[in-house]
């Protein structure tokens, strides 16, 4: 097998180069074949990807390794979904981010050493269902790996990428500091806001959504099982909106979450379908797969896909 091998560096407040640092050595004492790029600015594993495809010879023996966080994987599946392919060079992946949400629902070992094991023994793809969607407002398409969230979610996102803290305390690898000082605020400031949800033929209207997260498998900001249903290996998503009607109440469902008692709660709302439709009709935050999206007006149709995945997550 020949392996593409993508190294976001950056990723994990640096976890990523030392990851590669760790199997770097592997790789060359079992004389695997394999290219290596670095990804050096955002979309350039896109392009990486874009490129090893259109020239890429063999596509039976190839595979598209990434080393980096959800973010880098999304940019890989984005540029291979992108392609035309009539056999799909598949995906592999040695988590090495932050959250690495993706790896933990596929099951897939934390451990550098072991992820790489379920990597190169490996005996035949496994195909993933992730998640597609079409916004319509500013005619954007894409996919994604592990969710696409508006509200709560996103604000958190958006705050702790513009905190002035946030680099500085990820070069002592802390930078979950950032994210937890964003939970707190965005707990307490952000507003509810309408949002219409449609499955099948079917419309749900909410006055005050707070939290609307739609995602292909249980896990959400870092090994929160938000929705513990949900699964890669459905065709379906799942959809978890949640309600605010004030502060007391919403925080009393985090801590719900965070016991996993939540979808017992009157103000949790759960949805699941191949196609899920959503509106809002007040600028909200978005994000998909831990990236902003910016603050704008959302008419989102989501649905499954499917793509080939390198990895044996039993071994």
């Amino acid at each position: 097998m020949n392996f593409l091998i993508i190294l976001n560096e950056h990723a994990g407040s640096g976890n990523a180069r030392a990851t590669w640092k760790i199997i770097e050595p592997i790789l060359q004492n079992k004389n695997i074949n394999y290219d290596f790029k670095i990804s050096q600015y955002a979309g350039h594993t896109t392009y990486l990807t874009q490129q090893y495809i259109k020239n890429v010879q063999n596509t039976d023996h190839s595979v598209i390794l990434v080393i980096g966080g959800d973010g880098t994987l999304h940019e890989a599946l984005n540029g291979a979904m992108s392609m035309s392919q009539s056999n799909p060079i598949p995906l592999a992946y040695i988590p090495a981010g932050s959250g690495n949400d993706f790896a933990r629902g596929l099951g897939m070992s934390a451990k550098p050493l072991e992820a790489l094991n379920q990597v190169l023994n490996c005996q035949q793809p496994t195909i993933i269902n992730v998640g597609s969607y079409e916004e319509t407002m500013k005619n954007e398409t894409g996919y994604f790996i592990n969710n696409i969230g508006i509200g709560f979610d996103a604000a958190v996102v958006s705050r702790t990428n513009a905190s002035t803290s946030k680099r500085k305390l990820n070069k002592y690898h802390l930078g979950s500091l950032a994210y937890l000082s964003s939970v707190i605020a965005v707990l307490y400031n952000q507003e509810p806001f309408p949002l219409m949800v449609q499955v099948d033929k079917k419309r749900t209207l909410f006055q005050k959504a707070f939290l609307v997260t739609t995602s292909k498998h249980p896990y959400f900001g870092g090994g929160v099982s938000i929705l513990p249903d949900a699964s890669v290996n459905k065709a379906e998503l799942e959809l978890i909106v949640i309600e605010r009607t004030n502060w007391l109440i919403i925080l009393w469902v985090a801590i719900l979450i965070v016991l996993g008692k939540h979808l017992n709660s009157r103000f949790v709302h759960i949805f699941r379908g191949p196609h899920l439709h959503l509106t809002t009709t007040s600028i909200e935050h978005g994000q998909i797969d831990g990236e902003i999206m910016g603050n704008r007006f959302f008419d989102l149709h989501m649905g499954v896909k499917q793509y080939p995945f390198w990895i044996d997550a039993s071994i």
